[in-house]
């Protein structure tokens, strides 16, 4: 048994599906879910109470006991060994009930025998029994893994009125009561055909092994199915993309050769009306001239006439004529009606008659694809899942004229089998025959790359090979070790990072801040549940405000401090209402800077104002299991739902999208994933908790690598929960039971 797993989700084993409490009275019903007893009587009675039981978590239907009574359903005995061990794990902070005063206190032991815990006072008159000096009894602080397996698989006692302090060692073949104990055997089975229990046990996990092959073959051939439909759906959605952005391409080129020929005709009316306008003025000056010689012409004879003696008029007469006669020679200056342009726009028509009869997306321009030439480099490389760029030249003797304006440029990478292939626009050109191809690989290989114009390879194509990488991200860095004292954790859970690169850890009751290099800076909170104090805090996340923002799990609520560590305030509180919290889990900023929650045990993620002020919500029963977290990605909220082993994907108004991921340990596949982030490329990291491992993968589900494995080493987990992405790119991962956080160097 895996003690150190069972203890970290000791909790959420031993709540009941309904209450969300602590097992009280643990019973089975035949689909093996286990609820509390009162619990299933409520339930049973609240659905009217049939012949038939309902289970309230998987709506299997079941009978109720021939007794008609739900006390008589099984005990879940390996249960209340959870239970107990909880109880113990928790000492620490709540007090445990004493099995024989019902009396509270920390100091409690534990007998073995009895499977009860004995304050100090009860535990003196236990021992004073003589039958009972051989018990095993411990104290509940001294507790190791060894004595919580001891503890879950304490023996399973007769339920027999009068036997319940006998072991269940035989099995009947006969009885239905099937496990019996040694008085059973002697009182009611006499003649049966008795086994020992064990024997009977290794018999039947051996058939229940054969049973389970089929169920497994179904299994497997299912969750092959899902994946092909899961990659099928993101080919369509990456197609639809690519074939969306296509038109979109092509409709904003023809709209700027639209606009580019505007004003091109545009400039040509206002060149022309300006040397129309230009010849007009010009001639209009050379008659207002003419004008004023005339009028100083008449003005002088005028005078000559009016008020000059004869004997000047009879000296000056001759040259007034002079002036008289070449005025009069003058003619007016008349507009050539040839010599102006008239303005006159004659519209196209054909463009208007060819849109509206063939559409946009039958527009064909001409060319012949060998007359153009690809020039490019010879050896290229790349990353999985970055954005890598090559530069290409594209000659055509009819392009050079007209910057490729009538030419459909694309690329198309594809390996060396012609497999995989990525076909995309070319639209970042310089008009000059040269362009830059960017995109953000999905595989790895060695690839070729192809030039068409106008759908036709051309030569030089394939201009370049490109050589794409992994992943591989490197661990550079880790800090912590298992302890109390500061700078050490114990379980660390939540990460988050501010904008200095501070980074907050959440572990047991505190929460502790370092710098980008490990080194301690900080602590926030105690154990309690008051102010500044903390039980079992899981998620953190830094708002814009600057602010520090805790889940405060155990408590129910969100605590808020400032950035020195100061307590500011609270929301949330235990309860199913919209402003209320049961278990929440991980933090998050949308893009408002508003909180985001995920409510785990409403089952709801849940958004809140940086006061605290309940805005809207997402989810429900209906559509998540156990939602551990939720982080935005433009307009999209994507949630790991860890009892659904997958990550689901809701628009921003709360709409379900898609899901990827199906409990498994493939590429792909998860067990109980946790929270994630973001990249800046705009890819999701997923903490795959319980495959000890981080997996990376496109917003549409599609895989593209993972790091991380089973161990202790620098690079290896157990049981990774929380990630969070300083401002350099580097990774930040929260090391639970390795109790550490590890940095990491992105490609």
């Amino acid at each position: 048994m895996d003690i150190p797993k069972m203890l970290f989700n000791l909790r959420e084993e031993a709540s009941c599906p309904v209450c969300q409490e602590i097992l009280r009275d643990p019973r089975y019903l035949p689909c093996l879910h286990s609820f509390c007893l009162h619990c299933l009587i409520n339930w049973h009675r609240a659905n009217g109470g049939q012949v038939d039981l309902r289970c309230p978590k998987c709506q299997v239907r079941c009978r109720v006991p021939a007794s008609g009574d739900l006390k008589d359903l099984p005990t879940s005995f390996f249960l209340s060994g959870f239970i107990d061990a909880l109880a113990i794990k928790e000492s620490n902070d709540t007090q445990v009930t004493c099995g024989n005063c019902d009396k509270k206190t920390s100091k409690t032991l534990y007998c073995f025998e009895c499977c009860k815990f004995y304050c100090d006072e009860c535990l003196i008159g236990h021992n004073i029994w003589r039958g009972y000096k051989d018990h095993r009894v411990l104290a509940v602080k001294d507790f190791q893994e060894k004595d919580y397996e001891i503890l879950v698989k304490r023996p399973v006692f007769c339920s027999k009125k009068g036997h319940e302090k006998e072991e269940l060692k035989f099995f009947c073949k006969i009885c239905p009561e099937n496990s019996v104990c040694q008085t059973c055997v002697i009182l009611d089975h006499a003649g049966h055909k008795v086994t020992l229990i064990q024997e009977e046990a290794e018999a039947q996990k051996i058939e229940l092994t054969g049973l389970t092959q089929t169920p497994k073959k179904t299994l497997e051939a299912k969750m092959k199915i899902v994946t092909q439909i899961d990659e099928k759906y993101a080919q369509l959605v990456q197609r639809s993309e690519d074939m969306l952005r296509n038109v979109d391409i092509f409709v904003d080129n023809l709209i700027r050769r639209l606009q580019e020929e505007r004003q091109n005709i545009k400039a040509a009316v206002e060149n022309e009306t300006k040397k129309s306008l230009e010849s007009l003025t010009s001639k209009k000056s050379a008659i207002e001239q003419e004008i004023k010689e005339i009028e100083s012409a008449l003005e002088k004879a005028e005078k000559l006439l009016t008020q000059s003696t004869d004997a000047e008029v009879v000296q000056l007469k001759k040259p007034l004529q002079t002036i008289l006669e070449r005025v009069a020679e003058v003619k007016p200056v008349e507009s050539d009606p040839e010599s102006l342009f008239e303005l006159n726009f004659v519209e196209n028509n054909k463009i208007l008659e060819t849109i509206n009869s063939e559409g946009i997306g039958l527009l064909k321009f001409p060319t012949d694809a060998k007359e153009s030439v690809a020039e490019g480099k010879g050896l290229c490389e790349g990353t999985v899942g970055r954005e890598a760029q090559f530069n290409l030249t594209t000659r055509n003797a009819a392009a050079e004229q007209c910057y490729n304006k009538n030419y459909n440029v694309m690329v198309d990478l594809r390996d060396e089998r012609g497999q995989e292939g990525i076909t995309t626009f070319l639209v970042n050109d310089n008009k000059d025959g040269t362009y830059k191809i960017s995109y953000c690989p999905t595989f790895e290989g060695k690839f070729n790359l192809s030039v068409k114009v106008n759908g036709q390879h051309i030569r030089g194509s394939p201009f370049c090979v490109v050589i794409i990488k992994s992943f591989n991200v490197k661990p550079v860095l880790s800090f912590g070790k298992q302890g109390w004292n500061d700078g050490m954790f114990n379980y660390p859970l939540g990460v988050a990072v501010n904008s200095r690169d501070e980074i907050a850890v959440t572990s047991e009751h505190k929460v502790q801040i370092f710098d980008c290099k490990g080194n301690f800076l900080r602590v926030l909170g105690r154990q309690g549940s008051d102010k500044r104090q903390f039980q079992n805090p899981r998620g953190i996340v830094f708002g814009k405000d600057r602010n520090i923002y805790v889940a405060n799990t155990g408590n129910h609520r969100i605590q808020i401090f400032n950035e020195e560590g100061r307590y500011l305030s609270m929301f949330g509180g235990e309860g199913s209402l919209d402003s209320q919290l049961k278990y929440p889990r991980g933090l998050s900023l949308d893009s408002n800077g508003n909180i985001i929650v995920s409510d785990a045990g409403n089952k709801f993620i849940k958004f809140f104002s940086p006061d605290g002020k309940f805005l809207t919500k997402i989810g429900g029963p209906s559509s998540l299991s156990y939602p551990v977290h939720c982080v935005q990605s433009g307009d999209y909220l994507i949630v790991s739902d860890c009892d659904d082993h997958s990550v689901k994907v809701f628009t921003r108004e709360g709409d379900y999208k898609y899901q990827f991921g199906t409990r498994g340990k493939k590429n792909g596949e998860f067990m109980n994933p946790f929270c994630l982030s973001v990249t800046k490329s705009g890819h999701v990291l997923v903490c795959d908790q319980c495959n000890h491992r981080v997996q990376v993968f496109e917003l549409n589900g599609k895989f593209v690598d993972k790091f991380g494995k089973e161990g202790s080493n620098l690079g290896e987990f157990k049981y990774p929960v929380s990630v969070a992405l300083l401002s350099n790119g580097q990774i930040v991962v929260s090391d639970n039971e390795n109790h550490r956080i590890q940095i990491f160097d992105e490609p």
